[in-house]
């Protein structure tokens, strides 16, 4: 029996994005033709029309402020724009058509062609699917329409095939592979042209909807199917799936209730879903558009907007975050966002997801080969039917091969020609109606080989005024195509920031945490102060010994040795600062010196003895320092300077940090009025960076010149954040944003305008504390108030998620011991405690190894000598600068792997090549069988001879 065909992708589930992901606060125009879908999509940006529908509004999608975004405006045409797209098969190029039939082009967002295409409204705008110079537009009167092709490339000024109609014409799409034309007319029927062959119709259906409504017919892709939507007479909504090469009757279709607004097709050529947008509606529903499947048209899902919707389109394909399991991404449009939404309107996107156990490792049954985004024909070639191969590309994010496949089918845009020398004019607004005049070559990139980033194209020169290069710029200037053939990098595959490496390979997804034996840990702690304030830590780990604040009267703070684990008893060794203790710190350099910073605007710096420390202990007070501020609220070490510290501290209205050597104060860094939540140094110590509470800026300082290297916005949550340096070129940030929701967020150091990667966590009132492994490039980040410890690996700019740890208590802390602590023997990658209300847990983190017996050097390079200054005190602040020392992990009875001899291999004997035994089984029961069913001789001799043997 054969088993009938389901979708794989009906249990996948969709979602609007959180507010903070919408691009809000919009002023759009929702005036559209009946065939737009009131949004265009490509690579890097989104396309919407402006307020009085004379101009497109283009918004970058990797915009760091979603409130407004950075827009851009493409202005051009006289008229009200109706309905415009962008091309398939480049990242640059977008199309519009006005109601006064003027079609106009930009290329990275200049105007580079505009003509009169149409007496009448343009209604449709679509680029073909496989050539670069050709443009389809129809136009729509009240009795009749058109369909036209146009190759911009042309010198001539008319249309190279054209059809009429007897009634208007509401849509048209071009097949997958590019051969065919489809329109969907105002009298119900859909009708099929080969451009190519005649202007008769290939084939039409019925009139299946009822006239005078709008009808949409979209293409399945290369496939010879189409989807249509329209109204019956009954304003019953419905889709119908039919089959170009017998048109008589729908292959399936699919009712829904009554409605007068229209229904909005968008299709997905690799999963086979169809999403039916309700333009009017808040409903987005998707459908089973596969012919072969068991209930074609069958309706899978449906997800409900906030708000009414006026456009709606999707992300193309190569954009998906894959590694979550996105199988689509659906930008809509509302006109209104409602509540806390903002004024305006906005763009949501819904992300489509895959349910899978686990995202760790690419899914390729969710994600086959798609369609490259590049054009594989000249015009010339379509014209003489020359068959063409649609390229295909990976989604696997370790398998780039975009510029391999833009390098085979380098061909131009008109018949081999090379790059414009010169950018086309743009037609006069007096051009007649009849034929597009002044028409230039159109600059077109060059298939994708400089892909057009969210801050623009470097290879467009344009100023801020918008005007196009002069003659003198381009003859000084190489054109895009030879910029292509000499800086084609892996970089260049994706277009999101360069830093993207061409290969994202996670060392560390096999991450394990785990946690040490119950006699490694501190048990039966008592008074452990769950008030302690959330821009510090209320535990510090250092070589020697564990310091915990404690709730009590006089500020205490409870001191362990590390090497003496077990239960605590009723009167732990405790230092009495004479205030509320605000932070802890242990001196890097100094392993007995506990660092106490009280609301009393002291800095104590105590001795821990090496006496046991149980009951009565006397801590020595090394060094006090009164602060000339109102009040302290954080202090941390120089990491490469001994007896430097900062404090953050608060005077009158102004918040700074203070540099302390000794007694003496040396710089006052950041001073600002709106008030510091927290600070870091760098790992060279000669920089600082915070984050400001009032303007929520992460900043970056000099500390000896006190100059703002680079500032950009931090997170938008009034809420404190924390700040982790990775090495001295990344920075962590982890905090809230608008509507609590946690992210974690890398920076570049020296441009921290825009991250370079975000991911958000959940939605919690926990605080997220990054804790950095600088070697290994991962992140881990305490849960606060969890028992979760979230782990991320850094790849080339880029966060990937490792599995979690998870605890029995809830986390009011985590402190990571130096590297040289970890256990490297066994791959232990890192060693923390982690506080809880009634114990301090010791755990770890490491990763599973094929060859453990020798050091792992791949995984544990040199590391930084955190215990030695890197530059003498006086050196530093007379300017002085040195990196920090690295110190190797390998311990001494262990060979590296990289000098470890070269694994034997085993060698294996197969059946195929051993000499095969026979097996006599069969045989041996055979003649067992027969041996039972034969008589015995003696008896047939008795038989025989008459004997009353029986008797």
């Amino acid at each position: 029996m054969r088993l009938a065909k389901f979708n794989k992708f009906r249990n996948a589930l969709a979602s609007p994005s959180a507010r903070e992901a919408w691009y809000r606060e919009l002023a759009i125009d929702p005036a559209i033709s009946a065939g737009a879908d009131g949004l265009a999509i490509d690579s890097s940006s989104l396309y919407l029309k402006a307020p009085g529908g004379a101009s497109l509004q283009a918004i970058d999608l990797d915009s760091s402020d979603r409130s407004s975004g950075r827009l851009h405006t493409l202005s051009g045409p006289a008229g009200a724009i109706v309905d415009w797209s962008t091309a398939a098969h480049s990242d640059a190029l977008v199309g519009a058509g006005d109601d006064q039939g003027t079609v106009t082009i930009w290329c990275r967002r200049i105007q580079v062609q505009s003509f009169k295409a149409h007496r009448d409204a343009c209604t449709s705008v679509r680029f073909h699917s496989t050539v670069a110079s050709v443009v389809a537009s129809s136009a729509s009167s009240s009795k009749s329409g058109e369909v036209r092709l146009w190759d911009i490339d042309s010198a001539t000024s008319a249309p190279f095939w054209q059809v009429g109609s007897d009634s208007g014409i509401d849509s048209l799409s071009l097949s997958g592979d590019g051969r065919l034309i489809a329109t969907g007319s105002r009298s119900g029927k859909c009708t099929v042209y080969d451009p190519r062959q005649s202007g008769d119709a290939v084939s039409s259906t019925p009139a299946l909807y009822a006239a005078g409504r709008p009808t949409r017919v979209l293409w399945a892709g290369e496939t010879p199917f189409l989807l249509s939507t329209g109204q019956s007479r009954m304003r019953e909504r419905s889709a119908a799936l039919w089959d170009q090469r017998n048109m008589a009757s729908p292959l399936a279709s699919l009712q829904l209730q009554p409605s007068t607004r229209p229904l909005a097709p968008l299709y997905d050529e690799d999963t086979r879903l169809a999403y039916l947008a309700e333009l009017g509606d808040t409903a987005v529903r998707w459908i089973d558009a596969d012919p072969s499947s068991a209930t074609p048209l069958a309706l899978l899902g449906s997800v409900t907007l906030p708000s009414p919707m006026c456009g709606c389109a999707l992300l193309p394909k190569h954009r998906l975050n894959v590694m979550k399991g996105e199988i689509a991404r659906i930008h809509v449009v509302v006109e209104t966002t409602g509540g806390s939404g903002g004024q305006g309107a906005a763009v949501i996107p819904v992300p489509h997801v895959a349910p899978r156990r686990s995202y760790l490792d690419f899914h390729s049954d969710l994600f086959p080969d798609t369609r490259a985004p590049i054009p594989v024909q000249t015009f010339a070639q379509w014209m003489a039917c020359e068959p063409a191969t649609i390229p295909k590309m990976s989604l696997d994010p370790a398998k780039p091969n975009l510029a391999a496949l833009q390098s085979a089918y380098s061909v131009s845009s008109c018949d081999d020609k090379s790059t414009a020398k010169a950018v086309p004019q743009v037609a006069s607004k007096s051009t007649p109606d009849t034929a597009p005049s002044q028409k230039g070559t159109l600059l077109l990139p060059t298939h994708m080989q400089a892909p057009l980033s969210a801050a623009g194209c470097d290879n467009c020169k344009q100023d801020d005024t918008g005007a196009l290069p002069s003659k003198a710029e381009e003859q000084h200037s190489p054109s895009i195509q030879q910029q292509s053939a000499a800086n084609v990098t892996a970089a260049q595959i994706s277009t999101k920031p360069s830093w993207k490496p061409p290969l994202n390979h996670v060392r560390f997804k096999y991450l394990e945490g785990f946690a040490y034996r119950p006699t490694e840990s501190f048990t039966s702690l008592h008074n452990v102060n769950q008030r302690f304030s959330q821009q510090n830590d209320p535990i510090r780990v250092g070589p020697r010994v564990i310091a915990v604040s404690l709730a009590g009267a006089g500020g205490k703070v409870g001191v362990f040795r590390r090497d003496s684990p077990g239960r605590v008893p009723d009167d732990p060794a405790t230092i009495v600062h004479g205030a509320d203790v605000v932070d802890i710190e242990l001196d890097p350099f100094d392993p007995a010196i506990v660092a106490t910073a009280g609301a009393d605007g002291r800095l104590q710096m105590w001795r821990v003895p090496d006496t046991p420390l149980a009951g009565e202990v006397f801590f020595e007070l090394e060094e006090y320092v009164h602060v000339t501020a109102d009040r302290i609220y954080q202090i941390r070490f120089n990491p490469s300077v001994k007896s430097v510290v900062g404090i953050l501290v608060s005077e009158a209205d102004m918040h700074a940090v203070y540099i302390y050597n000794g007694l003496m104060l040396h710089y006052i860094v950041g001073k600002t009025p709106g008030g510091i939540h927290t600070f870091e140094w760098s790992p060279d110590g000669d920089r600082i960076a915070l984050i400001t509470k009032t303007s929520k800026q992460l900043c970056v300082y000099d500390v000896r010149t006190q100059e703002l290297l680079t500032c950009g916005p931090a997170m938008k949550s009034n809420r404190p954040g924390r700040i982790a340096w990775m090495g001295m070129s990344h920075i962590c940030l982890a905090g809230f944003d608008s509507g609590s929701q946690r992210k974690l967020s890398l920076f570049d150091a020296s441009d921290v305008s825009h991250p370079l990667s975000t991911v958000t966590l959940d939605a919690g009132p926990g605080l997220l504390a990054p804790i950095v492994d600088s070697d290994c490039g991962v992140v881990y980040v305490d849960d606060r108030g969890s028992r979760l410890t979230h782990a991320f690996e850094i790849v080339g700019g880029i966060l990937f998620e490792l599995p979690k740890f998870e605890s029995s208590l809830p986390s009011l802390g985590l402190a990571m011991l130096p590297k040289k602590y970890a256990d490297v023997s066994h791959c232990e990658l890192a060693r923390a405690y982690r506080l809880t209300a009634q114990a301090l847990e010791s755990i770890g983190f490491r990763v599973p190894r094929k060859r453990p017996e020798y050091f792992q050097d791949d995984i544990f390079p040199d590391t930084v000598d955190t215990e030695t200054p890197a530059v003498d005190t006086l050196a530093w602040l007379d300017g002085a600068s040195a990196a920090p020392r690295l110190i190797s992990l390998c311990p001494p009875h262990m060979t590296p792997l990289s000098e470890a001899p070269p694994e034997p291999v085993r060698k294996r004997q197969f059946a195929i090549n051993a000499e095969e035994k026979p097996d006599n089984t069969k045989d041996a029961i055979s003649a067992m069988l027969s041996r039972v069913d034969e008589p015995d001789d003696e008896q047939e001799c008795a038989a025989g001879s008459g004997s009353d043997w029986d008797d």
